[in-house]
């Protein structure tokens, strides 16, 4: 028997191996997820670095091409229009030549001419392969009046009119003007179809004056379409804004608010690039987009990678773009594998488990039925006869269960005398209470006999009162005695009973005066705070029946008593005479005595300091005062 209890011993010892294999196979597991995700996350950044500076390239390409053809055609027409010229091109040669340069460059939406004297020409992109052409000025009455342009590359009849152009009004040629050279105009409105659109602009000189601006313009709506059809915005989004972080073209997100104004980015409905332009804003701030800003967030559980370049500085736009992917869409045949791994893993686990369990529960199976027989140990209870049956073998387990049956006699005969001796003890501090309350009977009894003697009333009044804070004192102790219980009181039945005291008193008097006492039953409180709660309830329920209803018939006494938070509020009220003129209330009394600056007063507020609580004085809707006292539970 000793050589088998022996070998289970032994056999224990095999467990904290398995845990610690266990625990070391997956903390190596876990370096190897955590640095998969880093390696992961460092490949993932370093495609979008290469896919944002590849947008950054190709939309550039685009941008420059339009400075390009907006100043070869103003340094061109320089020197082809004004006076003087001896053949000066006309309107529609100009047109012709603009439409050329269109079907040459598929990026420019726009190449149009204004002038001085608010002429304009243009020719423009439609969708599809069509073209059309535009023209405002004298001849045309100041409206913007469109052609189409036919298959033979001539013009047709007009088909749409826009009155009320003026080039020179315009956003593309205040900026060259301005600059009074190539420059770049903000974002504005096509004046035509309201599209969003951005133009390269040069002004056209002529004996070193302006007499016009080129413009060359390309739409936003076509970079956000180059945008959506790159890889990367099929798992995120890619977008690009100005210096203020005003969406210029996106991947996917609306760039015009519902009152056709550009939206900020973090301000942008698409919840996705709003959360991008916050981790981008806290990656980098705008001063500092100078140099490439990495950034990560998780949005919806996903966790999200990005980059934020600055967009062709050579052409003075401070312009970024901004490019951020879900890490699941690189990560899915990672993921995959990582799956794979970890189902083998688990059942590697639960398949030692489960053979840990059998080998253990051999070993642990009668220390779990010497446990329960101890869990079952209770005074007086009978011995289990499980523990009893273990206490007969011969090894370590009989050994110890006769040692837990020797302690559970020890302790039931100790239980015993430590029951009779509490037995003792609370009926000696019964008897304690209900002689001081006698006493504190006896004193009172005294104290009316005395007063009985005393022919003047406020000397007698006097005794009254102290009798009856000494009744609260008794019923304290009376309390106490009743229930059995010396660590705290239940404030319902003695605050009910000082009250009723106190009004059983009052009966006799010319006022028929009604109590109401809400207190919870479950409010208790320590023998300490008892009792100077119940004094100061005695003490305010006093004052308002002798001075809050001087000439009454009728009067009403509410006291409260309630958990307010981590502290006590008791509440005294009446509907008597309420605050006199200087701010006091009725403590004061009807003649405006100072009935409460002596012995009450100042007993109240002594209870009030003892109790680490406050009080204070303020008058009740309907007339009357309340006094509320706060202390700490």
């Amino acid at each position: 028997m000793r050589s088998s209890g022996g070998a289970r011993l032994k056999r224990i010892i095999i467990l904290p191996f398995f845990i610690i294999i266990s625990v070391g196979f997956a903390l190596s597991w876990g370096m190897y997820v955590y640095g998969s995700r880093i390696a992961l996350g460092d490949a993932v950044s370093s495609i979008m670095t290469a896919s944002s500076e590849r947008i950054a390239e190709e939309i550039a390409k685009r941008f420059e091409s339009a400075a390009h053809a907006a100043g070869t055609n103003a340094a061109f027409l320089g020197t082809i229009l004004g006076d003087p010229v001896p053949n000066p091109l006309k309107p529609t040669e100009i047109r012709k030549i603009f439409l050329e340069q269109l079907r040459l460059d598929m990026g420019l939406a726009i190449l149009a001419l204004g002038t001085e004297d608010g002429e304009y020409q243009e020719a423009q992109r439609q969708p599809g392969e069509a073209f059309r052409v535009g023209s405002a000025g004298v001849s045309t009455a100041g409206a913007l009046v469109f052609r189409p342009v036919l298959e033979d590359d001539s013009f047709g009849a007009p088909n749409q009119s826009v009155p009320g152009y003026d080039p020179r009004n315009r956003p593309w040629y205040k900026a060259a003007i301005s600059a009074a050279g190539p420059a770049w105009s903000a974002p504005y409105t096509l004046y035509s179809n309201a599209d969003l659109a951005v133009a390269a602009t040069a002004p056209v000189f002529r004996a070193g004056s302006i007499i016009g601006v080129v413009s060359a313009t390309i739409t936003l709506g076509t970079l956000s379409e180059y945008l959506s059809v790159i890889k990367e915005a099929e798992h995120g989004v890619i977008y690009v804004t100005d210096s203020v972080d005003m969406l210029i073209a996106s991947s996917s997100a609306p760039i015009l608010d519902r009152e056709g104004k550009r939206t900020l980015a973090w301000d942008n409905p698409d919840p996705l690039v709003a959360a991008i332009a916050e981790a981008v804003n806290q990656a980098a701030p705008r001063a500092a987009t100078a140099s490439r800003s990495r950034f990560s967030f998780r949005l919806n559980g996903n966790r999200y990678l990005g980059r934020a370049v600055p967009f062709a500085p050579n052409l003075d736009l401070d312009w970024t773009i901004v490019i951020a992917v879900e890490e699941r869409s690189y990560a899915e045949k990672l993921l995959e594998a990582d799956i794979r791994n970890f189902v083998l893993f688990v059942l590697f686990l639960v398949a030692s488990f489960v053979v840990g369990w059998f080998v253990v529960d051999d070993i642990t199976k009668p220390i779990r039925a010497l446990a329960d027989g101890v869990d079952a140990f209770r005074p007086g209870a009978a011995i289990p006869a499980e523990l009893t049956a273990f206490a007969t073998h011969k090894n370590e387990f009989g050994k110890l269960s006769r040692s837990f049956l020797a302690m559970k006699i020890r302790l039931d005969e100790s239980f015993g005398a430590i029951e009779a001796s509490l037995a003792e003890k609370e009926v000696l501090l019964k008897e304690v209470h209900h002689r001081v309350k006698n006493n504190l009977q006896v004193v009172s009894s005294i104290l009316s006999i005395q007063s009985g003697t005393i022919a003047d009333e406020a000397a007698k009044k006097s005794f009254d009162e102290c009798q009856d804070r000494i009744q609260a004192m008794a019923f304290v102790h009376e309390e106490v005695y009743r229930t059995g219980s010396f660590v705290e009181l239940g404030m319902s039945d003695y605050l009910r009973r000082i009250c009723e005291s106190l009004r059983q008193g009052r009966l006799q008097g010319a006022c028929d005066t009604s109590f109401s006492v809400e207190v919870n039953d479950e409010a208790a409180l320590s023998l300490d705070k008892a009792i100077p709660c119940g004094l100061i309830v005695n003490e305010l329920v006093t004052n308002s029946l002798k001075h809050a209803f001087n000439g009454r018939e009728l009067g009403s006494v509410s006291v409260s008593f309630h958990r307010d938070g981590p502290a006590w509020r008791l509440a005294v009220a009446d509907d008597g005479v309420g605050m006199n003129a200087d701010g006091r209330a009725e403590l004061a009394g009807a003649s405006g005595t100072a009935n409460m600056d002596g012995i009450g007063h100042q007993l109240v507020e002594g209870l009030v300091v003892q109790l680490r609580g406050t009080i204070t004085y303020d008058a009740t809707a309907g007339g009357g005062t309340s006094v509320s006292v706060t202390f700490p539970a």
